[in-house]
């Protein structure tokens, strides 16, 4: 059974256009547009959906601090997307650990909302191209300061086929880009995984999260 999506946004032109988008590429059951909170609140009580996204034009960050701790107290179920305004990296921590399941930034296409719905439906978190770029090059730097939050600290070509590997690159592709084989390439990207103690790109980023490096 495919799932409910509830869009909470202002301009409702742009949730009216979202809502249109989603509906030809049928990935939900039904797809509810709210513009106020109270609406929002309401309708969260009747009708639970298993999706919502939240605009951050329509609350201070209090406010949806405030938003999603209450959605997700009555319905711990309900995923909840973010769409940010360019949000440094502790706000984004912090609204992971507040309970929404997927970040979005502002400026992050139709295409990487998909991915992020993607992703939710397979029980992980998502977060955008955007923030990642913002996560992986603070990594970076605490590994330059010797951070003490990993223990084993990344080599500069770790770090540098680390980033290529949150940029989506294959193995193949990061060894064309660096000169160097195939199989040095998947033994350095074992030691990353090794060390960070995470299984792929997306555990990075619940290792940043979960650790708290965004402090």
């Amino acid at each position: 059974m495919k799932p409910k999506l509830t869009i909470y946004d202002e301009p409702l032109l742009y949730a009216e256009g979202l809502s249109k988008l989603l509906v030809q590429a049928k990935i939900f059951s039904s797809i509810e547009i709210c513009n106020s909170y109270e609406n929002l609140s309401e309708h969260i009580e009747q009708n639970p959906p298993e999706f919502l996204m939240i605009s951050s034009g329509n609350l201070v960050l209090t406010e949806m601090y405030s938003c999603i701790e209450n959605i997700i107290i009555k319905n711990k179920n309900t995923k909840i997307i973010v769409i940010g305004k360019s949000f440094d990296v502790a706000t984004i921590r912090k609204l992971f650990n507040k309970g929404i399941k997927s970040y979005l930034d502002r400026n992050s296409s139709y295409d990487e909302f998909l991915k992020s719905i993607q992703a939710l439906m397979s029980n992980e978190i998502y977060i955008c191209e955007y923030a990642k770029e913002m996560m992986i090059n603070y990594i970076s730097h605490e590994q330059e300061k010797q951070n003490s939050h990993i223990k084993d600290p990344l080599t500069k070509r770790e770090m540098e086929i680390l980033k290529h590997i949150c940029n989506g690159l294959s193995s193949k592709d990061i060894s064309e880009l660096l000169f160097i084989s195939i199989n040095t390439v998947e033994t350095h990207r074992k030691r990353i995984l090794l060390k960070l103690n995470v299984k792929n790109s997306v555990g990075v980023v619940k290792y940043a999260i979960e650790n708290k490096i965004f402090s």
